[in-house]
């Protein structure tokens, strides 16, 4: 059966309460955005790519980025 909105929610329903509670909690808290508004996001990725740009920020590999230690 495919994973679906209705499947997870049957499921999350047939939790106990308290399990119920941590995984709202859990969901409720996917749902709180950055507190940044989007003017200052953009000013912060402007710097970041001038820096980038410039070389005064060398950057990442990916090997960097994505390393488990």
């Amino acid at each position: 059966m495919p994973l679906t909105n209705i499947v997870v929610a049957e499921e999350a329903l047939s939790l106990p309460p308290l399990e119920r509670a941590e995984l709202a909690k859990l969901l409720i808290q996917s749902l709180e955005g950055d507190s940044r508004s989007d003017a200052e996001i953009k000013v912060e990725l402007a710097r970041r790519l001038e820096g980038l740009k410039s070389g005064a920020d060398p950057g990442s590999t990916f090997e960097q980025a994505f390393d488990d230690e």
